[in-house]
């Protein structure tokens, strides 16, 4: 597990409150202090700087991609503890040779401190009939942890990614995205919001592996930043980076899964 905190500045359908502009109070506090200054030698009023939300980022081999190609960087707006094992699962034991790694239902669990998000970008190594309880299992941990907000990535789909036994995994893929969508549906989860990474990944040129699913360099950097984006989003803080090189910063960033990706993402960062 590797813990990291950034520096810089600063989903799917589901019923997210868009981001708003300051409200007539904060605005008019504003314009009081422009109006009426502080007297010459008095102390500088103090500025409230709102903390940096803590996100646990838990991940299997895709997610791997972002600590191997070097992108860590590429998160921001936030601090974060980061998790990602190869052949990890959700619920049921991990896959891979003795000693197989902690599952994300064990690494959530085991992460020290509460959370105000869990991004799970997990489960390409779980098979759908055991999927549905997994999920249970891992939103129940993530709540535990105090998140207010459980951001799921969806699943490649149309795909040629074999499974470690063999056998073709496009079908699970297709079918853990319909249980995360009928889940959802039951209004069970109103803090389960699916981050729609198949569609937005699928026109980004040059992100990902032959094998549908795991990322090129590009790519790592390409769902760090899309990650940094969602949370922004959800905090109505401005995007942690423009959309192309050079260009403006939205102060409120948009939902991402309503935006081309980045077009030149190494540029970027």
């Amino acid at each position: 597990m590797v813990t990291a905190c950034t520096s810089s500045p600063t989903s799917s359908p589901s019923p997210i409150a868009e981001a708003r502009p300051p409200s007539s109070a904060a605005v008019a506090a504003v314009e009081n202090q422009i109006t009426s200054p502080p007297s010459i030698g008095s102390a500088p009023a103090a500025v409230a700087v709102a903390p940096l939300s803590r996100v646990l980022l838990v991940g299997d081999s895709t997610l791997l991609a972002v600590e191997r190609y070097r992108a860590l960087g590429s998160f921001r707006g936030f601090d974060y503890v980061y998790s990602a094992e190869s052949c990890r699962t959700l619920g049921v034991p991990s896959c891979g040779d003795p000693p197989v790694p902690p599952n994300a239902l064990e690494a959530i669990l085991a992460a020290d401190g509460q959370f105000d998000h869990v991004v799970v970008m997990a489960g390409y190594d779980e098979w759908w009939t055991s999927f549905p309880q997994s999920f249970d299992l891992v939103v129940q941990a993530a709540r535990s942890k105090g998140a207010r907000h459980i951001i799921w990535l969806t699943y490649r789909e149309g795909v040629g990614y074999v499974a470690p036994d063999g056998s073709s995994a496009n079908e699970a893929f297709v079918r853990n995205n319909q249980t995360l969508r009928d889940k959802i549906a039951t209004g069970e989860y109103p803090d389960v919001l699916l981050a729609d990474w198949y569609r937005y990944s699928g026109s980004a040129e040059n992100w990902l592996a032959n094998d549908g699913i795991h990322l090129k360099p590009s790519g790592a950097r390409g769902v760090a930043d899309y990650i940094s984006r969602w949370i922004a989003y959800l905090e109505g803080r401005p995007c942690p980076m423009p959309w192309a090189p050079g260009g403006p910063i939205d102060a409120f960033c948009p939902n991402p899964d309503l935006h081309v990706p980045v077009s030149d993402i190494d540029a970027l960062y």
